[in-house]
């Protein structure tokens, strides 16, 4: 047998096995009612909410179900009980007239999870936070709308959002948008992407990517000859879509290629992920020494880096001595540029991924797991989100 021919009957294989550990997981969901898993309140769950009490709630409700909005419930024994979703929350702080992120700020803010050591949760974190500001309960009054930008060509971030993305060849990809330069209607039609949260939206990446990435110069040469190849993600994609969204977030795989480069020129905030293994955190002080050298190569090119913060936090992180080691030593290095709390390490994070989704996205019935842990990651997962938001904002509340 020719080796070519091996080769070939191998990617197929690859192809068809992929193929089918995808539609067993799907087929599951379906069974267990678990594709589109969203967590519910009661009244009272609601009345605890900030900005809202259990008078503020009776009146609210009542007063919109005379309007003739219809809440979500559910059956509980011979009663009908409310068991409202995040749009009915929502609707309950818009009737309040209580304002939205987006009040305040008119723009998206764009946060790029960054480190060129490969394993670090860099991508657990991204969609674990874009899941998490949208479900964690004392966020919901702010109706953020967020979106997720796979620049990875492994399309992992698109694996956890999307699943069904992740498979096969996707043609309305970042790289692809990039390169383009479609218009906002066109990615708002095509190429965005709901994933299994609402409100929570995704532009795929595909193995394809990988070409681009490659020869990208080349490429934008040729296809976007007036253009800075560094400036390319902002221009073509996020102004177009920073009216539309409050949060972008971008994940680029850990290579040092043009992607990371506009992702650099694009991003407002970077978050730096930092594992307290040897290996990894070595790697990691390694990257961070060379930022300025990698904001020299993008500069130099006519480009311009505009951030108005950047943070290290510890992730993979649990109760050990020698991560209490490495902790201390992130913040002797970031200082006040470190957030508060760190992502932990929990099989709740590696078991949800098993099945395609976040501690957010995943329903208690379908995990696989112990349920306790997958609560505690999740708590977890919510105080880590609040440190994220609360920062950011108090940050462009007082750039400038």
């Amino acid at each position: 047998m020719q080796m070519d021919d091996r080769i070939l009957k191998i990617a197929t294989r690859a192809k068809l096995t992929l193929e089918t550990l995808s539609e067993k997981i799907t087929n599951s969901k379906i069974e267990f009612d678990a594709e589109n898993y969203e967590q519910t309140f009661s009244k009272s769950a609601v009345a605890s909410l900030p900005d809202l009490a259990k008078a503020k709630v009776d009146k609210a409700v009542a007063e919109m179900e005379l309007q003739g909005y219809q809440f979500q419930k559910k059956q509980a024994g011979l009663n009908n009980v409310y068991s409202m979703g995040h749009k009915d929350v929502t609707a309950i702080y818009e009737h309040r007239g209580v304002p939205k992120y987006r009040d305040q700020f008119k723009e998206a803010h764009t946060v790029f999870l960054t480190n060129l050591k490969g394993g670090v949760a860099k991508t657990v974190s991204s969609v674990t936070l874009a899941h998490g500001l949208k479900c964690t309960p004392a966020l919901i009054k702010h109706d953020l709308r967020i979106l997720v930008l796979d620049l990875d060509p492994q399309a992992s971030a698109t694996m956890f959002m999307k699943h069904d993305l992740s498979i096969g060849i996707v043609d309305e990809t970042v790289a692809q948008a990039m390169l383009q330069n479609v218009s906002r209607e066109e990615l708002l039609n095509d190429f965005i992407k709901p994933s299994s949260v609402a409100g929570v939206d995704i532009i795929p990446a595909s193995i394809e990517d990988a070409f681009i990435a490659s020869q990208f110069e080349q490429l934008a040469n040729e296809h976007l000859p007036n253009q800075n190849i560094y400036d390319v993600l902002k221009n073509n994609v996020i102004d177009k879509l920073k009216h539309d969204y409050d949060f972008i977030f971008i994940d680029s795989g850990p290579h040092l290629d043009a992607f990371l480069l506009n992702s650099f020129v694009a991003a407002d905030t970077f978050l730096i992920p930092v594992p307290p293994a040897q290996v990894d955190f070595h790697s990691t002080l390694k990257f961070m020494q060379r930022l300025p050298e990698l904001f020299d190569m993008a500069e130099s090119a006519g480009s311009e880096i505009k951030l108005n913060s950047i943070f290290g936090y510890m992730a993979k992180i649990a109760r050990k001595s020698d991560h209490a080691d490495a902790q201390s030593l992130l913040r002797e290095v970031c200082g006040a540029d470190m957030l508060d709390t760190s992502l932990p390490l929990s099989t709740a994070f590696e078991r949800c991924g098993e099945s395609f989704g976040t501690v957010f996205s995943t329903n208690p019935k379908f995990y696989p797991g112990d349920r306790d842990a997958l609560k505690k990651a999740r708590i977890k997962a919510e105080e880590f989100t609040r440190s994220v938001f609360d920062t950011i904002t108090f940050n462009r509340k007082n750039e400038g």
